[in-house]
This record gives C-alpha cells, structure tokens and sequence, in this order.
C-alpha cells in the first residue's frame, strides 16, 4: 500500500498621413504659395535648415515593457543540508513544483522527514559519547520522479535510501498520487481494491517475480533449494508498495500496475528491491474502484 508522506511579443507602429483630398484649386493655390516664399528666399531655406541641423536629434524610443509577462515556470526542488552529524537531500521534479498545492505539501514533508531523521542522528550521536565508541553520520536521500502524467492524475515514486550508521542503509519508496480535478492526494487503497488485485494478479505477480528472480540469479528458482529457500517463495504484494503509472506513449490513461518490493522480502539485500509491473487487462482492472476506472485503459 502507498506510503502517502508526498511553463510577448511587442510591436510599436506609428504612422502619420501627411495629405489628404481636396479640390484642385486649393492644390493650385498651395503650390503658389510655396514657390512665392522659395523665390523671396532665394530658393533656400539656409535658415530653417541651419536650424534644423544644429537642434539635437530625439532620442530613439526605448522598447516597450512588457505587460502582465508570464512568471517563469519551477524548475526541479531540492532541500538539502549537511552537518558533521547528519546529510539531507529531497527531490522534486518540475512538474509537481508547477502545482502549488502539491509542491507546500511535498516540501512540508521534507522539512519534516528532515527533522524528524535529523533528530534521531543527534540522540544516536549523544549515545555513542555517552557509551564510549564512535558515531557515524547518518544521511536520508529522497528523490520524487513521475511515473504517469495523464489529463486526470499524477503519480510520482521516489527513490529512497536512509543510512543510520550499521553495516549498509536500506532503500525505500514512497508514492504519492494527485487528482488534479479534486486539488487531492489520494491513497492507493482509494482507487485500487488491494485485497482484490492480490487474488486476481497472485498468479501473473509470482510469474514475473520468478523470472526477474532467475535474471538475477542467474539460474531458475527452486523451492526446495536450501539457503534461499525462504527467498524461492511468492511474496504477499498486499503490504508493499503498489501504484498505478502510465507506460503507454502518449500517457493519456494509467495502463500499468506497478508493485515494489523492498530487501528482504523476495530475496537477500544485495538483489535490492524488486519492481515488477502489471499491465493492465480486463482482469486487473476489476481491481480499480468504479469512481477511478475511467482514469485506466486496459490493453489486450
């Protein structure tokens, strides 16, 4: 189940008409006029030209300002911080950043994973003076991408890993999903009926866990092989995390169930998480509660 915590142009014309219609005497009678003027002047302005010549030339107009300018889109997001005790990133892409809502709460969140783990780093760091051996820093390490973009929700998993100073850290997601209409987070268990998707995918999910299984282990699972025995058996998917995501080209609909098992659980910690996706068919989408069924396309 989700782990909920988580883009002027100017132009300046003028013009000036400088004759318009009028009768043919009164084009005569100007014309007369200007030449009986040129004549007493010998033909030669000198004096309004001089003085045209000597008067300072305007200055060239300044480009307009731009008016009611589009603000720039937000970039990717990031807090981060290090002390001698402890080292913090969390991430966001552009997208949820462009979400007001959304992105005040993905960085309360951070702010709070941030002080909640930096917490637990200075009391770790206290008990190791106060009981004589060495401290090591601690870190928390989250990183938000999105996985399904469509005219209705966006989903974003993140890449986690949290170090409490043992022997190695443990990596972690955690999902977020985002009904656009409804300004909203939801929880997986809002839109997919969890323990109705375990029964009518067990058989596809243990499949594809089995073969992601050989890949890495370079050889095809056996049950009754000793030593990994406990990591040769299906898992139950109902308690990780599952998250419907778009894989589709054009990302119009959620096309995908996707569920992401940590260490431990479907093998030994140096396999790392396992991630297997579900494309979704007819069966699978019995799985998705009625409100939210439009929001998916089933492929055949």
């Amino acid at each position: 189940m989700s782990r909920t915590r988580y883009k002027v142009s100017r132009s300046v014309r003028n013009e000036r008409l400088f004759m318009r219609k009028g009768s043919d005497v009164t084009r005569f009678l100007l014309i007369g006029t200007a030449l009986s003027l040129a004549a007493c002047s010998g033909g030669k302005p000198e004096g309004n030209e001089a003085a045209r010549q000597g008067a300072p030339k305007p200055a060239a107009p300044s480009p307009a300002e731009p008016v009611n300018a589009a603000a720039p889109a937000p970039g990717p997001q990031n807090l981060s911080s290090k002390t001698e005790t402890f080292e913090f990133s969390y991430k966001w892409p552009a997208e949820d950043a462009a979400i007001p809502d959304l992105s005040a709460w993905i960085r309360s969140n951070g702010e709070k994973m941030r002080a909640q783990n930096e917490g637990e780093a200075k009391s770790d760091q206290a008990e190791a003076k106060k009981s004589g051996y060495p401290y090591i820093a601690h870190s928390y390490d989250e990183d938000f991408k999105t996985v399904a973009d469509t005219p209705r929700i966006l989903v974003l998993l993140s890449d986690g890993y949290v170090f409490t100073g043992g022997a190695h850290g443990m990596p972690f997601t955690t999902s977020i999903l985002w009904d656009k209409a409804a300004k909203r987070r939801l929880a997986t268990k809002a839109v997919i009926d969890v323990p109705r998707l375990t029964t009518v995918a067990k058989a596809r999910f243990c499949a594809a866990l089995d073969k992601e299984r050989e890949k890495r282990r370079g050889e095809p699972v056996s049950q009754d092989k000793s030593g990994l025995d406990e990591f040769s058996k299906c898992v139950d998917f109902a308690r990780d995390e599952i998250l419907p995501i778009a894989k589709g080209t054009k990302a119009e609909a959620l096309d995908t169930i996707r569920i992401v098992i940590g260490p431990y659980e479907a093998g030994p910690y140096a396999e790392g998480s396992y991630v297997i996706d579900l494309p979704v068919d007819a069966a699978l989408l019995t799985a998705v509660k009625e409100p939210y069924r439009e929001w998916f396309v089933a492929g055949k």
